[in-house]
């Protein structure tokens, strides 16, 4: 039922596309009405058979035009409701003017008439039209959107992959240059140690630092839009014997019986005409039955099958026509290629029905696969980078703080000399490696603490319920980096030589707060102005003025119980 669903949908999304007459549907009316419904000239033979295909032939030009006129109307109606109307018209005026002009052509042509019977010539050519033009529409239309979903995913696939290998680049540039200066950071340092340690030199190479944090910061980690390129390959064509599979119940049966019914009625009369219809059915039905059970065969051998089976339903339709009708003569000869031929083009329309579809749903999934791929490659070239300049902004650029603070107002001893060689190092080898620290790994907000205890005096209150948060290392980081950066901060621009740290609960997330004497350029005391974003980059954080204190202050959500752990 919902395939039947699916079909049907398509049938009426094809009849309003606007593309329902096109020169390949007028194409295969014309063959088909020239040369297998053709009106009965004469005698059932032969000759007689000739004589109808050549009034077919001369009767075709007028309902071609029609078609053509049809065509143009729907691509110039944008409004469904028209397009089904014009549709519509064109084919009852196919259908109900065909037999009046066949059999005006043959009593000019013949003096012969092709006979009465209007009402089911009509009728006829109404059921033989719709499922010709429809067939060929489906086929067409389908075609037209795999060809363009095909073209879309090869050129978004291309686009995607060159993406890939623009940031696997990106990431050896990137994983280039951390090593690089990493190098001329611990050679500083290391010139640094080798003489007189002065307030002056450690400025310099805090500077440093802070200058390879921003070269850092300043290096891509996705590809810039237009700067991709690539080829996604050619893929694998079908042959057109792999297209052909099993037709729908009914479809090639009915189909060729709507065809013909106006030759049975006028040969046979209505008991030929029901007998040829149930055979016809049965005969469907027997080759759907054979097809379905060789779809598992390889393409090109299913599509060998495919023909196979319809020549012999088409010599059994041959059968029964000379059974039928004996005075029929050669016209018999007809299903043996028609039967075949109408299979093979409902074969095809279903075949690009089915395959735009499928397609689309590929299209669908590559293209999902693909961006996630391409994501998890920014991430793996962004993470390492984001951690190298939170590193070296933070921890790197403190250390410098504490011993330019330290040596500015004592003659550094080689206690302390060794201590921050000791400490710059694995801080450097933590910016060089590409993995992420483990849990447990590096510094907490107590050996933060006991750094800085050196040059200032500084205060640590932490609520049990806080403590508890700080052992999700995502929040551990965020807390330790923004005390880092509000002690640095105190240091650097207030010369400060004592602070506050506090931290708790506030509800679903963890208070940090840092506050130490100075005054901020971008307020006052007075008005207590409170400033976002100087100097942090967190977007939950905030830097204000309160009294003659400035604080730093920051929100971390904790994970929430459905998270996985981190």
């Amino acid at each position: 039922m919902r395939s039947a669903g699916r079909v049907g949908r398509a049938l009426g999304a094809t009849f309003v596309s606007g593309e329902y007459f096109t020169r390949w549907s007028l194409i295969l009316a014309l063959a088909v009405g020239v040369l297998l419904s053709v009106p009965s000239v004469g005698s059932p033979s032969f000759g007689g058979y000739l004589r109808g295909v050549a009034v077919a032939a001369l009767g075709s030009p007028l309902l071609v035009a029609i078609g053509l006129a049809a065509a143009w109307g729907e691509r110039r109606v944008t409004h469904r409701i028209a397009r089904a109307l014009v549709v519509a018209g064109a084919i009852v005026a196919i259908s109900g003017s065909r037999p009046f002009v066949n059999d005006a052509i043959s009593t000019l042509v013949f003096a012969t008439s092709t006979g009465g019977n209007w009402a089911t010539r009509i009728t006829t050519n109404l059921v033989t039209c719709v499922a010709l033009f429809t067939v060929c529409a489906v086929a067409i239309t389908y075609h037209r959107r795999l060809r363009a979903t095909t073209v879309r995913l090869q050129l978004a696939g291309v686009q995607m992959r060159a993406g890939i290998a623009e940031v696997r680049r990106l990431h050896d540039a990137a994983t280039a240059a951390r090593h690089r200066l990493v190098d001329e950071l611990r050679t500083a340092r290391d010139d640094l140690l080798a003489a007189a340690v002065t307030y002056e030199r450690v400025r310099d190479y805090s500077n440093s630092v802070r200058a390879a944090s921003h070269h850092l910061d300043s290096l891509p980690t996705a590809p810039a839009p237009g700067a991709l390129d690539g080829d996604l390959g050619e893929r694998r064509r079908l042959p057109v014997l792999g297209r052909l599979g099993a037709t729908p119940p009914f479809a090639v049966g009915l189909t060729y019986v709507a065809a013909t019914l106006p030759f049975g009625l006028a040969h046979g009369g209505p008991s030929v005409a029901a007998t040829a219809i149930v055979a016809c059915v049965a005969i469907d039905l027997v080759a759907f039955a054979l097809l379905r059970a060789a779809r598992r065969l390889q393409p090109r051998l299913r599509g060998m099958v495919f023909l196979a089976v319809w020549l012999a339903a088409g010599a059994a339709v041959m059968a029964l026509t000379f059974t039928l009708i004996p005075t029929v003569g050669s016209l018999g000869l007809v299903p043996l290629v028609g039967v075949p031929l109408v299979a093979a083009v409902i074969s095809l329309s279903v075949d690009a029905y089915r395959r735009a579809r499928i397609e689309e749903q590929r299209a669908t999934t590559v293209l999902l696969a693909s961006a996630r791929r391409l994501a998890a490659e920014v991430d793996t070239t962004a993470a390492p980078l984001q951690r190298a300049i939170d590193v070296l902004h933070g921890r790197l650029q403190g250390r410098c703080v504490i011993l330019a603070a330290h040596v500015d107002e004592n003659v550094p001893d080689i206690d302390t000399l060794e201590t921050f060689r000791a400490q710059t190092d694995d801080i450097l080898d933590e910016v060089r490696t590409d993995d992420a620290p483990t849990s447990g790994d590096g510094e907490d907000i107590d050996d933060l603490v006991r750094a800085w205890s050196v040059v200032m005096d500084v205060t640590l209150s932490i609520d049990d319920d806080a403590r508890e948060g700080l052992s999700a290392a995502a929040i551990a980081d965020g807390v330790y980096g923004l005390v880092n950066e509000a002690l640095v901060n105190a240091v650097k621009h207030s010369g400060a030589r004592w602070a506050d740290i506090k931290i708790d609960r506030d509800g679903d997330a963890i208070a940090a707060r840092v506050s130490s004497p100075g005054i901020l350029a971008a307020a006052t005391p007075s008005t207590g102005e409170r400033v976002t974003g100087i100097g942090t980059r967190g977007a939950r954080t905030v830097l204000r003025q309160a009294g003659d204190r400035v604080v730093l202050e920051g929100l971390f959500p904790l994970p929430s119980r459905t998270s996985a752990p981190i």
